[in-house]
């Protein structure tokens, strides 16, 4: 798909670091390569100008059971990363910009006794079936004072590449984190090595359960959405007038789904939700049927 357009304040860097991360997982070039571990080729970058290198984690998943777009899904939504990202404590939305572009708050777990971290930042979002790209980095706003407990991180480049590929699909994730503050030395390598194995923790996390719904073409507003992997759960804020659509894997879903919404039709067929006639503020939850 092509990006879309936007003049939000944060417009420019979100494109800018997109391009970075498209940039970065094209090939190869420059990684050089550290070990390989549970699955997952590790890979390290030195930075012109900075102490922190960039690191990053190759995984193929091995199934054509699933699409790369839903394997982005599983990668970015705060409900299935509470599961395979030991170290993720809390996120939130502060503002979505579109259904694929988003201003976020998100607190990492730490051991004692370094505090907490958390970062604020976008999320851009390049989508399409068989070939996704993600950007997350951090940004300055105001709007998202300091948090008790927490040190303020940041998250310079970080981003996913899931593609469809011959035998399954390529997972890449690419991350150059300042965690700030007072850090052990040993604690730094740990992170430098264990943040990567990312991509294996989402292969394993769609092979286990399968993926959330994903959505498709939306015509009305987007406001929120909230995986609650518990329940198999996913809620959607929408507004305006218009249409939406989700498609839902029958891994996580072998029974089908029930979908309510609280305006417009709802209609399922096989793996698909489409909902029309969108009026105004509107609540949707697919769930287990």
């Amino acid at each position: 798909m092509t990006v879309i357009e936007s003049n939000n304040r944060h417009s420019a860097i979100n494109r800018k670091k997109l391009d970075q991360i498209k940039t970065l997982t094209a090939d190869l070039s420059g990684w050089e390569f550290s070990q390989e571990k549970e699955g997952v080729k590790l890979y390290s970058k030195n930075v012109e100008g900075s102490s922190i290198p960039l690191v990053r984690g190759d995984y193929l998943l091995k199934t054509n059971d699933f699409t790369a777009e839903q394997v982005a899904v599983v990668a970015t939504l705060p409900g299935a990363r509470a599961i395979w990202d030991e170290k993720f404590h809390s996120s939130e939305v502060k503002e979505a910009f579109s259904k694929w572009e988003t201003f976020f708050w998100v607190r990492l777990n730490t051991p004692w006794p370094i505090s907490n971290r958390d970062f604020v930042g976008c999320n851009l979002r390049d989508m399409s079936q068989d070939l996704c790209y993600i950007s997350m980095a951090s940004v300055e706003d105001d709007s998202v004072g300091a948090v008790s407990g927490c040190v303020r991180g940041n998250l310079i480049c970080s981003g996913w590449k899931l593609e469809k590929v011959e035998g399954g699909v390529q997972i890449t994730y690419v991350t150059q984190v300042d965690l700030a503050g007072s850090i052990p030395s040993s604690f730094l390598r740990n992170v430098q090595l264990q943040v990567p194995l990312c991509a294996g923790k989402v292969a394993e996390y769609i092979s286990s359960y399968g993926s959330p719904p994903v959505s498709g073409d939306m015509t009305c507003g987007f406001v929120k959405e909230l995986f609650d992997h518990k329940k198999r759960e996913h809620t959607v804020q929408l507004d305006g007038q218009g249409d939406a659509a989700w498609s839902f894997s029958s891994k996580m879903y072998p029974n089908g789904v029930k979908v309510n919404a609280s305006s417009g039709q709802v209609e399922i067929s096989g793996n698909s939700i489409q909902l029309t006639g969108v009026n105004g503020p509107t609540t949707v939850t697919i769930s287990k049927a």
